[in-house]
């Protein structure tokens, strides 16, 4: 009984995931967010109302029939990348008007970038001297609903990207920054990655 449900859950989890992608370029993000955690929602209760009547079927001394697989998603995302434009726009170099820019791709198994929908976490450690642990300087965190609106799809982007101010104005010691970034997305899938920046501009050649 419970391969066949851990069968259905697969398959269904797996149409929700493929679904991710999918939407009409007409729905705003906000409502394409929506639609795909209506969807979820509703494959959660076919799952549970799946394994309930396997359950009955047992019960009953009847062996349930099992499904076939279902396809795998070519294009579902394996991996989340920081991209090479990720780092400190420092504008007049004053703390203030510093900004640390963020720019995440969902990618699939060919290393194309994919849309997909979900929320963010994102930690930024500064490097601490020599044989020191990183220490964390700050944590950012993104629902789905909030981090669908910094998709840009244009101008040369296809990708999130954040623009995030220094907390209070006060930019990280030390000469090294590192960005961890969680994504998880509606279909459960969580990605990582990590990504090394300088905080200091080196000195000319």
């Amino acid at each position: 009984m419970k391969s066949w449900a851990a069968r259905i859950g697969m398959g269904l989890v797996a149409v929700a995931v493929a679904g991710a992608g999918c939407g009409r370029s007409s729905l705003s993000r906000d409502e394409q967010i929506r639609m795909l955690m209506a969807k979820d929602s509703r494959l959660q209760n076919e799952l549970q109302a799946s394994q309930q009547k396997v359950a009955e079927l047992t019960a009953a001394g009847r062996t349930p029939v099992a499904l076939p697989a279902a396809p795998q998603d070519p294009f579902r995302a394996v991996a989340i990348r920081f991209s090479g434009f990720t780092g400190v726009m420092r504008g007049n170099d004053k703390p203030s008007e510093q900004r640390l820019k963020i720019v995440l791709e969902p990618v699939d198994a060919a290393g194309d970038t994919v849309k997909r929908a979900g929320s963010l976490d994102l930690e930024a450690l500064v490097l601490g001297a020599k044989g020191q642990p990183p220490q964390v300087f700050h944590r950012w965190k993104f629902p789905a609903d909030e981090f669908a609106q910094t998709w840009l799809s244009g101008m040369g982007a296809y990708a999130y990207v954040l623009w995030l101010p220094w907390p209070e104005g006060r930019p990280p010691g030390g000469d090294t920054l590192i960005l961890r970034a969680t994504f998880t997305g509606v279909g459960g899938e969580v990605l990582s990655t990590e990504k090394t920046i300088p905080l200091k501009e080196s000195p000319p050649q």
